[in-house]
């Protein structure tokens, strides 16, 4: 009997509330990350790339192309790293709800909640949309159409849908002690 209440004080009853809000806080900040150090890199390779054309000595040579190699490479990658970053955090968040065994009362509990997290998603998703029409930042922009698209257009909606999964996935499961 005594163990019957402890695994009952062990259950988890919070709802991932804190990792879903974490999740959404989290991808956007990795975004506006690669998004500033991919403009400083871009100044920066830009500036070296100005210095090398216009001294005679290094004009055409291999530091030349390399800048321009590593300039092309560097704008590639920033997008697709955060798409991965952003496809990963999705995917641990939906590996620790399927884990997590959740009582379904908790279900309105956790729908208030996705609601703060859709507002909280809004919130981001305006401040990267006032960033993105920044004159400074319009060049940077353009280098970053799937960062661009997932935080700036589609947010909201992709908090919303993952809201949705999460809680088909943590509250569609059997009952704690239930046989399905």
């Amino acid at each position: 009997m005594e163990l019957r209440s402890i695994k009952r004080k062990r259950m988890n009853k919070k709802g991932q509330f804190e990792s879903a809000l974490l999740a959404i806080i989290m991808i956007f900040l990795v975004g506006i990350i690669f998004f500033f150090f991919n403009h400083v890199n871009d100044k920066l390779y830009t500036s070296l790339d100005k210095y090398f054309t216009e001294d005679v000595k290094y004009n055409n040579t291999e530091v030349t192309e390399t800048i321009q190699k590593i300039h092309t490479v560097d704008n590639i990658v920033w997008d697709y790293a955060f798409l991965a970053i952003f496809a990963g955090q999705i995917i641990a968040m939906l590996l620790l709800s399927f884990a997590t065994r959740v009582n379904v009362a908790f279900f309105w509990l956790f729908v208030l909640l996705g609601i703060i997290i859709l507002i909280v998603g809004v919130m981001l998703s305006n401040i990267w949309q006032g960033m993105a029409d920044n004159s400074e930042f319009s060049e940077t922009v353009l280098r970053f159409p799937i960062t661009n698209s997932l935080l700036g257009t589609y947010f909201p909606t992709a908090v919303l849908a993952i809201l949705f999964i999460f809680m088909i996935v943590l509250f569609g499961k059997p009952p704690p002690g239930g046989e399905g």
